[in-house]
């Protein structure tokens, strides 16, 4: 059966592009390596822009790219004299609704990007076939077919066909940055803010990276004038590893200047990292965001396809020539460094020790409310219930007022009822009744300051901390610590992690307390809640170094012990109590995210780095 007609063509077309898993092939500057990669042309737009050209050919004039460059430095210098303001207004943005702003706000600035190819190409007369939606890893993105930019042998007509997207996004984001500065309007500020960060995003950190095959890999190949520019630095990237490491007396694939052949594969090596990073950061992605089982298998698929696949081929070529193979001392040295290189980048320390202190997690301190005498108090380690009466003071001039409030108003009350049945005593009865209320209120208050002597426990638990000069009849002062109630049931530790490490520890990490008293058996228990806020001082001197602690702290002239490092307030509950009641030093050890030894030689230089910056 032969399908005719336009209509069927178009279908024909539409089934013959939508094509799945590892079809070749290039798309606008789409990765080759098309792994569930298929595209869906929409539009067939070269007509409409051939009509449009002479319209917006004003663009292109020197006079406009001047104004727009001027225009997005202006915004860019306005933003960065309140750049605290900026960033404030990005964090508020990380909501359901700002995840649609910025959605609406990619397919804004990436129409702009495509728009900025297909009409510079058109300008050069070339023909954009067609313009649609691209499934890369099922991520849908905007392309333009600019294959006939092969036909241009001027490079720079090339450079600025690719160029143009960037551009396009650039001036975009500039002009969008300068209205967000100029707005007042809050709801139009931040559609402002959704293009301008997205616009600027995108270009500077995925379209502009050569490193894979996206505009700024093909403007680096036509600088150059180096095309397949990816393909040649990998053939000699890979050539070079087979000479140093295996002995290999194999030529170079092409005869290059040898500065430029060392740049060529430097190159090479940092796109495989790039893919490296990038290639697994997907994989994680669609093993996350994805339907499980599709996520798993996804996984798999990017792993195998990006990672193993093109190991896997160049150890099929060692294993082919593993005759050829010559050992050596330099290749040995190559090998053993390399291990150890990568060894750094695995993943293995993964426990964070800091400083810190145990106490039971319900502490309260009794003191006196007023200056008053002391009848009763408790023994140091008695066990009291909740409501228990823990301490009897008493202030005799409360009692005193009490007392003589109460006879006035007695005597005012006999008063009133004496003028019952006398009419002529109205003026009288109400004089006496106004007074008698003041003395009504003034023993109340008398009475509720003599029940606040009574000083009752706020939760059960076990005095301790009792003043051993303490007795009855002595008289107290409201700074004076009478004795701490603590319930011995639930403990807690607040350890003091250092910046570098406070990004790999979570709320429930599991943590262990080594204490002074017993470091042989450990205190185990579960991070509660982490402080947002850095420690400014010290809440106890035994925790600092002129303490005997391990925390490094300087010394201020009013008496507080400032960190000299950035810690922040990590709060641990223990599982088990320990045999004491007072308050525990120690250094616990918390079970956080490995890291790697590149990255725990890396995060102190950075936060050292922030810390002299100010930022």
């Amino acid at each position: 059966m032969t399908l005719s007609g336009p209509r069927n063509r178009r279908l024909l077309y539409f089934a013959g592009t939508v094509k799945l898993l590892l079809s070749p092939g290039k798309a606008g500057g789409l990765p080759k390596e098309n792994y569930l990669f298929f595209r869906i042309p929409l539009v067939r737009p070269h007509i409409f822009f051939q009509w449009l050209l002479p319209w917006v050919s004003w663009l292109y004039t020197p006079a406009v790219l001047i104004l727009c460059a001027g225009l997005v430095l202006l915004g860019l210098i306005l933003t960065f004299r309140q750049w605290d303001l900026f960033l404030a207004s990005v964090g508020a943005s990380a909501s359901p609704a700002g995840m649609v702003g910025y959605l609406l706000a990619l397919a804004v600035t990436k129409s702009m990007h495509e728009l900025g190819h297909a009409l510079t190409a058109t300008r050069y007369g070339l023909r954009v076939a067609h313009m649609g939606i691209a499934f890369l890893v099922l991520w849908p993105v905007l392309y333009t077919d600019t294959n006939e930019v092969w036909r241009l042998t001027d490079r720079r007509q090339r450079m600025r066909i690719v160029g143009a997207g960037i551009a396009s996004e650039l001036i975009l984001g500039g002009l969008a940055l300068l209205a967000w500065n100029l707005a007042t309007d809050s709801d139009t500020r931040q559609i402002f803010l959704f293009v301008a960060t997205t616009a600027w995003l995108l270009s500077l950190v995925l379209n502009i990276s050569p490193f894979m095959r996206y505009d700024g890999y093909f403007l680096l190949s036509d600088c150059l004038d180096m095309p397949n520019l990816h393909e040649r630095s990998s053939a000699l990237a890979r050539t070079m590893l087979r000479r140093l490491l295996l002995g290999w007396d194999e030529p170079y694939p092409e005869p290059l200047p040898r500065r430029q052949r060392i740049g060529l594969i430097i190159f090479a090596f940092c796109t495989w990292l790039y893919r490296l990073v990038v290639f697994f950061g997907i994989a994680v992605a669609v093993y996350y965001y994805f339907v499980k089982i599709l996520g798993i298998f996804l996984f798999f698929i990017e792993i195998w396809w990006f990672i193993a696949r093109p190991i896997r081929q160049e150890l099929a070529v060692w294993q082919a020539r593993r005759s050829e193979i010559k050992m050596n001392r330099r290749a040995v040295g190559i090998a053993l460094l390399l291990v150890c290189i990568a060894m750094g980048f695995v993943p293995w320390q993964q426990q964070i020790s800091a400083w810190g202190w145990a106490h039971p997690q319900q502490t309260h301190a009794l003191y006196s409310p007023l200056p008053a005498q002391l009848l009763h108090l408790p023994p140091a380690g008695a066990k009291v219930a909740e409501g228990a009466l823990l301490f009897t003071l008493q202030q005799p001039e409360i009692r005193q007022d009490e007392a003589l409030a109460g006879v006035v108003a007695s005597a005012l009350q006999k008063r009133l009822n004496a003028l019952t049945g006398i009419s002529q005593g109205e003026e009288i009865r109400a004089g006496l009744e106004q007074q008698k209320l003041l003395h009504d209120i003034r023993a109340h208050g008398r009475r509720i300051e003599a029940e606040r002597l009574l000083l009752k426990a706020p939760s059960s638990g076990i005095v301790t901390d009792v003043d051993p000069t303490l007795d009855a009849g002595a008289w107290v002062s409201s700074r004076d610590l009478l004795a701490v109630l603590v319930d011995p049931a639930i403990w807690v530790a607040e350890v003091y992690v250092n910046q570098q490490d406070l990004a790999r520890v979570k709320t429930g990490t599991r943590a262990l307390f080594y204490h002074e008293n017993d470091a042989l058996f450990p205190l185990h228990g579960t991070v509660l809640k982490i402080d947002s806020e850095r420690v400014h001082q010290l809440p106890l001197a035994m925790l600092a170094q002129q303490g005997v602690g391990g925390i490094s702290a300087n010394l201020e002239s009013n008496g507080t012990l400032v960190p000299r490092e950035v810690v922040y307030r990590v709060h641990v509950r223990l599982d088990t109590a320990p045999g004491e009641l007072k308050m525990l030093r120690g250094k616990a050890v918390l079970l956080g995210q490995a890291e790697t030894w590149f990255q725990g030689l890396l995060n102190p230089m950075v936060s050292l780095l922030v810390r002299e910056m100010n930022f």
